[in-house]
This record gives structure tokens, C-alpha cells and sequence, in this order.
């Protein structure tokens, strides 16, 4: 196979090593994940101009959205389903997208910076956004548009199984493929000609969230795919309460009790314009 044999000769042939290894990493499609026009159950197709790669917004509700949901990597809208349900229940409306290289969005390949750029582009649209929630890496995505988006837009942000950081993701994709030191590196460097910004970048510590939002995460400890570690990371500065939940998963994180009672607990604090939690960090 061309990966395994680029992986041997990396040294020999780097740009090619890294294009071919690159390729994978920025995959987004499993088998039997080809793109659809499928609509959520529930929910009316919103189109959209201007957001790149993504030609559509689902949203349920028939208010301005309140609630955004963001799937994670090589998944799409659908696995929001119970996010958008709490939301619903406490009568507000919720938008999804499917994130560039998702779903029923073109293409197979996609980076956190389209990622990013497409929740940016979402945020300008629907202004009355005020609870971001974000699972997986497409946590390290939302933080960067919040970020970017200014003081006073986004009240509240809540991550399911968050991944801390890009060079961190890369690292373990690396390790788990047994892939040599060197090809990691030239993933990098693909990565940042393709993106513009080193991998570096991407980190949820340094992106620059403002003091005014609220953050709170929800994590297995025992989670197979983003270690509880890449949790306590961004929660180490005081600035999100910690609730870990085991027993759950890295996906059925998605649909479980804690995370229904972490999105209520936003919202009900969004409605009373409670101010940020302190730097106390909370766990069980």
C-alpha cells in the first residue's frame, strides 16, 4: 500500500509521505459515510450562502436560534439529536450544520480551519446564538469562532468529550497507527502549508475565549478516543467546571444524563443572566 510504503521511505520521498499520510488524517468519511441529503428528523433545511462548503443549516424550533450544535469528526447533524432534544424541551430553537467534508457537505477531506471558518459564518447568521454546544474535536473548532466572534455574542459553551488540542489529536493518530516520529512531523508541516497556521495554533488554552463565557465540559474518564486528560488540560486554568461520567463513552457521551443536565443548567442560567462561575473546578 502507498501509506505504508511512504510511511518506510518518508526520508526519501517527505512531500509525498506527507500529502499521502496528511490525506488520511484530514479524512472524513468512513466506509458507507458517502454524502447524503438526508434532513434530521424534526427539523427544516435552511439554506445558506456565503458559509463555504456548506450549503445548508437544519433547525428546529421557530424562533431565532438560541442553541448551536456541533458534531464531531467523521460524523454529522444527526448525532445531535439529544442535544437538540433538551434544547427543544426547554422551548428554544437549535441549529446543526454538517461541517465541511460532513454529512450532507461536499467533499471527503476537511481541516479545523474550514471548520472553524463554517461555525463563524453560522454565528454571523443567526446573532441570537447564545449556547454553543461542541463534541469532540470540533470543540477545539468552536472555541476558535467564539474567539473570533467578539465579547457579548456567546454566553455559554458547552463541550462533550473535548479534544484540548490539535498537536495532541495528531500525536495520538500517529502513535495508534505506529507511525515513525517523522511522518508526524511532516503532517504538520502539510497541515500548516494547508491551513496557513502551525498546528500549534490550535489549541484550546491559547485560542483566546473571552473571560465572559461560560464553560462548562462533560467527560468519561475512561474514554477510548480523547483521553479525560485533554478535559483537565482546559479545565486547569479555572476557567470551566469539570464534570466527569463514567460509564459513558466517547459517543454515548452524547445522549447521557450528565450532558442533559449540564445544557439544562446553561440554559436556565443563560435565562436568568446568571454571570460566569468562578474558578472552581467540578467533578464526579
Amino acid at each position: 500500500m502507498l501509506a505504508s510504503a511512504t510511511a518506510r521511505g518518508h526520508r526519501v520521498v517527505p512531500r509525498l509521505a506527507g500529502q499521502v499520510h496528511t490525506g488520511m488524517f484530514v479524512n472524513t468519511r468512513g466506509l458507507g459515510r458517502a454524502p447524503n441529503d438526508m434532513c434530521p428528523l424534526g427539523a427544516r433545511r435552511i439554506e445558506v450562502a456565503g458559509v463555504r462548503r456548506v450549503d445548508a443549516v437544519y433547525q428546529w424550533g421557530e424562533d431565532d436560534p438560541r442553541v448551536l450544535a456541533l458534531h464531531g469528526w467523521g460524523a454529522d447533524s444527526t448525532t445531535m439529536a439529544a442535544v437538540v432534544d433538551v434544547a427543544v424541551a426547554q422551548g428554544d430553537s437549535v441549529v446543526c450544520f454538517d461541517a465541511p467534508g460532513h454529512g450532507a457537505s461536499r467533499g471527503s477531506q476537511a481541516t479545523i480551519t474550514e471548520y472553524a471558518e463554517a461555525i463563524g459564518a453560522v454565528l454571523q447568521r443567526f446573532t441570537g446564538i447564545e449556547v454553543v454546544v461542541a463534541h469532540s474535536l470540533a470543540a477545539i473548532a468552536a472555541v476558535a469562532a467564539i474567539a473570533r466572534s467578539g465579547p457579548g455574542r456567546v454566553q455559554s459553551l458547552l463541550l462533550l468529550a473535548p479534544a484540548c488540542s490539535l498537536s495532541g489529536v495528531l500525536d495520538r493518530w500517529a502513535a495508534q497507527r505506529r507511525l515513525p516520529t517523522g511522518v508526524a512531523v511532516l503532517i504538520a508541516e502539510e497541515l500548516h502549508r494547508r491551513d496557513g497556521v502551525p498546528v500549534s495554533h490550535w489549541d484550546i488554552r491559547t485560542l483566546g475565549l473571552g473571560p465572559d463565557v461560560r464553560v462548562r465540559i462533560v467527560h468519561d474518564p475512561h474514554d477510548p478516543s480523547v483521553p479525560v486528560s485533554d478535559a483537565l488540560e482546559i479545565a486547569a486554568g479555572g476557567r470551566a467546571e469539570l464534570v466527569q461520567t463514567a460509564g459513558v463513552g466517547h459517543d454515548g457521551i452524547l445522549g447521557s444524563e450528565p450532558m442533559r443536565a449540564a445544557l439544562t443548567s446553561l440554559l436556565l442560567a443563560n435565562d436568568h443572566q446568571q454571570p460566569p462561575p468562578g474558578k472552581a473546578v467540578q467533578s464526579r
